[in-house]
């Protein structure tokens, strides 16, 4: 039990007093604050209710100067009553001062640990009395003159002697009941407070306009998220994150009224734990009245009901996410609820392989709807799934499809997953269908087309060896490889068509999103379209797509809306949109009309942006004209060699035309075995043969053949490192022969190409230096991709730009890296770093509170700037990186920082692998924890500068990152601020 009485202790003994006839009042606090006052004591006052709750010397300033405030405060702070009479006031009577003579007490009410809570004012007016003290006076004088009056004035005084008496036994009783009956409603509360503590609804006792706490039983006290100390409080200050939100102003409401009021599943933002939670309950506000009628107080009763609210909020969300994945997905989807298998919901791509209209499927039975599927298998795999409850998948199933529309074969991957209801029984199938029917066919015209290549491969060797005893032969074989080329074009031809249609049908996924009213008006976009734009939706839909659509683009866009808006028909368009940056993207414009009752409602659009895919297809185009020139050019090489064969006799000119004519077509196989290599990497069929092998000899050995094939070129080989190296020497050395050709092609002025292989902590590092044309440095990081070349061009270096590709996969898998250095105009460094070790040995080298260092990372709290200063060493790869970041995160947290000072001066080579996962990950990570800026000290490598620009592309944190090449810059970057 509270030792403090409460509010309600209070407003039961004000019923008490309200109704005495003595005059009295109650103060609380040091302040001397008027907490109540019968209407005798104001009338005595002079004053009306308005008083209360008011200081006493504010209420009542013509006591100022008076020694009765100092009085009570000596009572308050002494604990000891005081009582005084015929005391004499000075207080306003219809604005004048008017004096008056009282008998008054100043008793402590007190709490069981005898700490004074409130003080007890009684008066009495005995100004009366003092006028019949003046009679008597008078009286007395007369009686001196005239003896006459002794009776009476003895009658007199004997008539007040026995009013005194009167006055104070009145006052002893009233006292006496005050005490009982404070003593019988505390007990009384004790029984009801004991009995709601474990009510099995919330609780809740508010009194006064303050709304102060005066009871909360435990389940109440856990919905609120607080313990025992907030009871006495007003709920404002017990709960300040109420501001803002309705329940205050309702608990007024309900106050001022009088009038009950209920709430069902209302939200409220609650701290529990230090956080803001989101709770729902069902409450009842039931005021509390007096004998008057009189609102004194409210019973809040709750129910937490918010895992119910969130568990039909969770249902009402998945259904809704449900609907719409399935009515957005680029690939065939369907609901079939029950075992009939009803067609609940059919998406456009589903309708299309089914070849039926929306009206014909929805609500009808699949079996109804396709009779021909009886006698197969797909009604048992879908029975299977609602008794199982388990998914069931199929790849590249063929299927004959039978619409009054047409009939069609195709090909299909389907799966059906089961949907549960709230009991976790199946209720219906989700069917996922994609159509690869062309990518079958396509992929069995390529296994064709490869095996031709193959066979062609074959042919060309064994031509080799017939050449010389066999013109007419060579002639013939030659009919073939033109043949073989025409039928490798037309592979490729078909196989870039339908990659083109399979990456449409991927990238159909929408990112901005509009609608448009019924006439075309543009009437909504999304945020999306606002971030792209840096314009607000009214600003937007004010323009019109107009303001952002591409000049050259506008006319067929309208042309294309206004045939929509005629014929109701789906609206699809490309063209390219103007960023707030001033840049164009190429966008897919794709919009569908919602027709309801037969009329159009609106019209829903979305924006993909395609502009990579743009760019990948001017890339593809480009490559095919590079294959189409390289694959020709030798072919046509040989052609002619062999035309010459056939009219020259003498030996020697045969001879030298059999050997030119060696020549190209060794390069012809180059050109198809690195095709056929990137095949093999596509489809992960790389064979790998790891043995020990000496790694430095291997070196020697590839350049040595090397200097051969270049004979402009001084290959000079500066240092070479002899150790036992584990992998696949064939592979390797294939690395290496590319890294060397790729320095003699592309330094064709440039006669010196020098060679270094050394052992780097822990690391083979093997480096090309050329003096050609050099690399542009926005072109560094693209080199490795797939059928990228430097100059970009078909005609100026022959080769299919696969090389470097090829490389780099060979690398990953040896778990090695590589990097680029060099500057456009001035050669180029090309590198490639294989670990002695696959596991890295991250040794801890120092580690306390504040400091910790490892081989890769040192790093140290500076508790002066609440700052962690991270110092990366030597090579950096995946583990690496996130061993030290998730390091760096303890010590961030430990320490409260604010600030990251980043000093990447000492990385070697590129981390770029981890790039994407400091961005995404490590970036939020740090936020969490409070940093809020971090300074980034760039490496000399330009690789690992890249890999850095990298991880900020795609930070998706709030923290403010600036790059510098000084690390007292950073420093007095993040200083300043800190102190901003």
């Amino acid at each position: 039990m509270n030792s403090k009485p409460t509010k309600s202790d209070y407003e039961h003994q004000f019923d008490i007093l309200e109704h005495s006839p003595l005059p009295s009042a109650i103060f609380v606090s040091e302040d001397i604050i008027i907490r109540f006052a019968n209407e005798p004591i104001l009338a005595v006052w002079g004053k009306d209710r308005s008083v209360i709750g008011k200081p006493f010397e504010q209420a009542l300033p013509e006591l100022k100067g008076q020694p009765f405030a100092s009085i009570i405060r000596n009572v308050w702070k002494t604990g000891v009553s005081y009582q005084a009479t015929d005391t004499p006031a000075i207080l306003k009577v219809n604005g004048i001062d008017t004096k008056f003579y009282f008998d008054f007490a100043f008793k402590p009410l007190k709490d069981e640990n005898e700490e004074v809570y409130a003080i007890l004012n009684t008066v009495t007016n005995v100004s009366e009395r003092h006028v019949i003290l003046d009679k008597v006076g008078e009286a007395v004088a007369a009686l001196l003159r005239e003896q006459e009056l002794n009776e009476e004035l003895v009658a007199i005084n004997e008539e007040l002697k026995r009013t005194q008496e009167t006055l104070s036994a009145s006052n002893d009783t009233l006292e006496a009941r005050i005490a009982e009956r404070t003593q019988a409603l505390a007990e009384s509360e004790e029984r009801i407070r004991y009995m709601l503590a474990d009510a099995p609804v919330s609780i809740a006792l508010l009194t006064g306009p303050d709304m102060v706490i005066e009871a909360a039983n435990k389940k109440m006290l856990e919905a609120w998220g607080k313990d025992g100390n907030i009871i006495g409080k007003p709920l404002k200050f017990a709960l300040p994150e109420l501001k803002g939100q309705d329940f205050l102003g309702l608990l007024d409401q309900v106050y001022a009224s009088g009038k009950l009021y209920e709430g069902n599943e209302v939200r409220a933002l609650i701290e529990q734990n230090g956080e803001m939670e989101e709770v729902y309950s069902n409450f009842v506000y039931q005021p509390l009245k007096d004998d008057r009628g009189n609102t004194f107080g409210i019973v809040m009763t709750a129910n937490v009901v918010t895992e119910q609210v969130r568990a039909r909020q969770n249902v009402e969300r998945s259904e809704h996410l449900l609907r719409s994945m399935v009515t957005t997905a680029p690939i065939g989807m369907t609901i079939l609820r029950g075992r009939d298998m009803i067609v609940d919901l059919a998406n456009g791509p589903m309708l299309e392989i089914w070849n039926h209209s929306h009206e014909e499927v929805i609500g009808r039975k699949l079996m109804d709807i396709f009779p021909e599927l009886t006698d197969q298998p797909y009604p048992k795999l879908l029975l299977s799934v609602f008794d199982t409850g388990k998914p069931v998948k199929m790849p590249e199933l063929e299927a004959d499809i039978i619409s009054p529309h047409g009939n069609k074969h195709i090909y299909i991957d389907f799966s059906y997953d089961p949907l549960f209801d709230a009991n976790g029984d199946v209720e219906a199938i989700m069917a996922t269908v994609i159509d690869i029917t062309e990518i079958v066919e396509t992929r069995k015209k390529l296994e064709m087309s490869q095996e031709e290549l193959q066979a062609t491969n074959e042919e060309l060797s064994s031509t080799v060896e017939e050449l010389a005893a066999a013109n007419e032969e060579q002639i013939s074989i030659n009919d073939e490889l033109a043949t073989t080329q025409e039928h490798l074009q037309a592979t490729v031809n078909e196989l870039a068509s339908s990659e083109s249609r399979f990456r449409f049908m991927l990238n159909a996924i929408p990112q901005q999103v509009w609608t448009a009213s019924p006439d075309g008006s543009l009437d909504y976009v999304n945020q999306v379209v606002c971030d792209d734009f840096g314009y607000n939706t009214e600003e937007i839909v004010g323009h019109g797509w107009q303001k952002f659509i591409h000049p050259a683009d506008i006319d067929e866009c309208i042309k294309a809306w206004s045939a929509s808006l005629q014929t109701g028909n789906p609206y699809m368009v490309e063209f390219r949109l103007q960023f707030h940056d001033g840049t164009y993207r190429w966008h897919l414009a794709r919009a569908v009309p919602f027709v309801e009752d037969g009329e159009i409602k609106l019209w829903l659009g979305t924006n993909t942006d395609i502009e990579i895919q743009k760019e990948n297809e001017i890339k593809k185009d480009e490559f095919l004209s590079i294959a189409s020139h390289e694959l020709k050019t030798p072919l046509t090489s040989i052609k002619a060699f062999n035309q010459l064969l056939q009219r020259v006799k003498e030996p020697d000119k045969v001879e030298k035309f059999v050997q030119k004519s060696a020549e190209h077509i060794s390069r012809l196989e180059r050109l198809i075995s690195d095709l056929l290599d990137v095949t093999k990497i596509n489809a992960g069929k790389m064979q790998y043969n790891m043995e020990p092998f000496n790694f430095g000899g291997m070196v020697r050995e590839s350049v040595n053949i090397l200097r051969h094939t270049a004979p402009d070129h001084e290959v000079i080989l500066e240092s070479v490192a002899d150790i036992e190296y584990t992998g696949d020497k064939f592979r390797l050395e294939l690395v290496i022969n590319n890294f060397i050709s790729n320095a003699i092609k592309y330094s064709p002025e440039g006669k010196k190409i020098i060679v270094n292989c050394r052992i780097e902590e822990g690391n083979i590092v093997f480096s090309v230096q050329d003096f050609g044309v050099g690399i542009a440095e926005e072109n560094l990081d693209k080199l490795f991709d797939r059928y990228y070349r430097v100059d970009n061009t078909a005609m100026r270096f022959e080769g299919l730009g696969l090389g470097l590709f090829i490389s780099s996969e060979i690398l990953k898998r040896h778990k090695g890296s590589f990097w680029i250095e060099g500057r456009e105009g001035e050669g180029s460094t090309f590198y490639f770093g294989l670990p002695l070790k696959l596991e890295a040995n991250n040794e801890v080298l120092k580690n306390t509170d504040n400091y910790y260092q490892d081989s890769t990372v040192t790093m140290f709290n500076n508790p002066e700037h609440r700052r962690i200063e991270l110092d990366w060493t030597g090579f950096q790869n995946f583990d690496t990186v996130k061993k030290g970041c998730l390091r760096a995160l303890e010590m961030i947290s430990a320490h409260k920082c604010t600030s990251v000072l980043n000093d990447n001066r000492n990385v070697i080579g590129t981390w770029s692998e981890a790039s994407d996962w400091a961005g995404e990950v490590f970036f939020p990570l740090m936020e969490k924890e409070g940093i809020k800026r971090l300074a980034w000290i760039f490496s000399s490598s330009v690789f690992s500068q890249l890999s850095a620009k990298k991880s900020i592309d795609v930070d998706v944190s709030n923290i403010t990152t600036q790059f510098f090449t000084d690390i007292e810059e950073a420093k007095m970057w993040l200083e300043r601020e800190n102190d901003i």
